[in-house]
């Protein structure tokens, strides 16, 4: 069964609601899905799986620290091959997806488009995020 792990940071809880949706799809598709807050991810969390999705709300235009700071160990990990996306919660800014996605694309990742969402998701918003994860589920799928 194909692992992807999905972290993320949150200070409105936006973000983790749309990383909850987004295992909600790939778990649909058969995804082993291991879920976790940046403050409880660890690299090892890293090993073994076939896809890294990261996800963050935007702290003054940039990734929320804590997420940084992850980011910044997981490029000793094996990603090279591997599928990665990323996906936003913003108020004002959605550039944190293209800043999550080139760094992912610099670990050798193969990406997929990100997801923005404008605060808080409706139901529109969580089948979005639902779409989100079967689009990742299919390519680490192959």
């Amino acid at each position: 069964m194909s692992k992807v792990a999905i972290i993320y940071d949150s200070a409105t809880h936006n973000t983790e609601i749309m990383a909850n949706a987004i295992a909600d799809g790939m778990k649909a598709e058969g995804i082993d899905v291991r879920i976790s807050h940046v403050h409880e991810a660890r690299i090892k969390d890293l090993e073994g799986i076939d896809g890294l999705v990261l996800g963050s709300g935007t702290y003054h235009h940039e990734i929320m620290p804590a997420l940084e700071v992850f980011m910044e160990q997981a490029k000793n990990a094996n990603l090279k091959g591997k599928v990665g996306g990323a996906f936003c919660s913003y108020g004002w800014s959605p550039e944190v997806v293209d800043l999550i996605t080139n760094r992912l694309k610099g670990y050798g990742m193969g990406t997929v488009d990100g997801l923005l969402i404008h605060e808080k998701p409706d139901e529109a918003g969580l089948e979005k995020c639902r779409q989100f994860g079967i689009k990742i589920a299919q390519k680490v799928k192959g």
